[in-house]
């Protein structure tokens, strides 16, 4: 009866101090061999691996360099030529392995049997040195420029890169890893950086991302880039000296070429590189002569001049009306072809009537087919021309010819240096669909798209049916490398 008195508390107070039998030297037998195996064992092979046969191998390491040209392809930009070790110190018959929490990433797969290669010192994190062993050139996240008007801290590497959770590279694992992290600085960005220009976000979804900033150019100097906030249905131009009509090249009846009627796409000028992102250079020679020729004398349609320098092209053409000046054949030959273009039936050309006998003045046809060249049919065709007065370049044949002056066009630099993207992830949509490049008159517009287009096909952090969930890690970096990235 007074054993039903007694309250639970006082029950189980007074089952612990019933003596415990065989269960104190049954817990000590099992724990010795597993405390000896899984982990003394593993220490002193660490420690000592001479103990079990192996050589120690000390400082004395020898290193190679890594040549840039042996990295991947699309090697990140951290991995640079570094002094990397040619051999790890690993743990003799790899009795540590018995520690591994799971595989490495496939980048440190290689790692797999040698915990010291990151683990430096006995039952320690990852430090972040160890990670610039061979990740030399890993950027900030902060400017150094800019670090000091703010209250931002570096974390470690491995806050957000957190290996051994299986062989998907740590840079896919950070993009699902870092939303959280990157909102609980960014949702009240101006309490961390308050002179920042960055507007606050803590998602991709709905209005919790502000519009796009894009970078443009007000002039061919890098210090002309400026970033400029997108607003809805307000176009954003670069000033830019070229000509260039994407309505006329993507009309669907097709343009006008020397053989016959082409219809055009993208693709034909905006090739892929052998990055998922970027593109093959544009060139005068690969995407626009074929149609837009440089030739300057009409009976010699494939005899062109050079697109380049304004010395180069005013060389070749004095260079050729004198050499025909020199050579009575060649310039009777020329002058038979002539004839034939003036007598043409139903042509109603306006520069039949200067096709005249080249037995005048070299220099003087020179001249003439100088100015039909650089005002009428090729070079003020897709660049802005301007005559000058006064003598070219002296060093050249043709610095008595008459002068012109080209406008410099604005190199190419990224519209989004903080922002990523895949075309190539991308490839199942048209063109079009991001870029209304068959409406733009002009080759000011800037055709990027707006935040809204992105938002019909792409989430935030939280899933929705039909659209793809992203994180920032997803067009984000976290770490900034060297970039084009604009002044203001």
């Amino acid at each position: 009866m007074a054993e039903q008195e007694k309250s639970p508390l006082q029950r189980e107070q007074q089952a612990l101090q019933k003596p415990l039998g065989l269960k104190r030297p049954l817990s000590w037998i099992f724990f010795v061999p597993i405390l000896f195996a899984f982990f003394v064992l593993p220490l002193v092979a660490m420690q000592a691996p001479e103990l079990f046969g192996f050589e120690s191998k000390g400082s004395d390491e020898k290193t190679q360099t890594v040549p840039a040209d042996q990295l991947p392809v699309n090697a990140h930009p951290s991995l640079q030529s570094t002094q990397v070790s040619s051999t790890r110190n690993t743990t003799a018959l790899a009795l540590d392995s018995i520690w591994n929490p799971g595989p490495l990433a496939s980048a440190h797969s290689n790692l797999e049997g040698d915990c010291q290669a990151c683990h430096t010192g006995n039952f320690s994190r990852v430090k972040d040195e160890n990670c610039l062993v061979c990740h030399s050139n890993m950027g900030l996240h902060v400017t150094e420029q800019t670090l000091p008007d703010t209250s931002f801290e570096e974390g470690r590497c491995a806050s957000c890169h957190r290996d051994h959770k299986g062989r998907e590279s740590l840079a896919e694992q950070n993009k699902h890893f870092v939303g959280t992290d990157c909102a609980a600085c960014h949702a009240d960005i101006k309490t961390v950086a308050p002179k920042t220009e960055t507007l606050a976000v803590n998602d991709f979804a709905a209005d919790k991302h502000p519009a796009f900033r894009i970078t443009v150019a007000t002039g061919p100097e890098p210090s002309d880039l400026r970033r400029i906030r997108m607003v809805a249905n307000t176009p954003i131009t670069e000033k830019t000296s070229l000509k260039f009509p994407h309505d006329i090249h993507l009309d669907p009846k097709g343009i006008d070429s020397p053989s016959k009627k082409v219809v055009m796409e993208c693709a034909n000028c905006h090739e892929p590189a052998d990055t998922a992102t970027g593109f093959k250079t544009l060139s005068m020679e690969s995407h626009c002569q074929e149609c837009h020729k440089l030739s300057f004398e009409p009976a010699l349609p494939d005899r062109q001049v050079p697109h380049g320098p304004v010395d180069a092209v005013l060389s070749t053409v004095e260079e050729f009306y004198s050499y025909l000046a020199l050579h009575p054949e060649e310039r009777n030959r020329v002058n038979a072809q002539r004839a034939v273009l003036r007598a043409r039936p139903g042509e109603k050309d306006p520069n039949r009537s200067n096709l005249r006998n080249l037995s005048g003045n070299p220099r003087a046809q020179a001249a003439f087919a100088t100015a039909e060249l650089f005002e009428n049919t090729a070079c003020s065709v897709c660049h802005e021309v301007k005559a000058v007065d006064g003598l070219g370049n002296t060093k050249t044949s043709g610095s008595r010819m008459p002068q012109y002056e080209i406008a410099e066009i604005n190199p190419a630099h990224p519209w989004m240096p903080m922002a990523k993207f895949d075309h190539q992830a991308h490839a199942f949509e048209s063109c079009d669909s991001c870029h209304k490049a068959a409406k733009s008159e002009e080759a000011s517009d800037v055709l990027m798209p707006a935040i809204e287009g992105c938002q019909t096909c792409h989430a935030g952090s939280k899933p929705v049916l039909n659209k793809v969930q992203s994180d920032c890690g997803v067009c984000h970096e976290y770490h900034i490398h060297n970039k084009e990235v604009a002044v203001k």
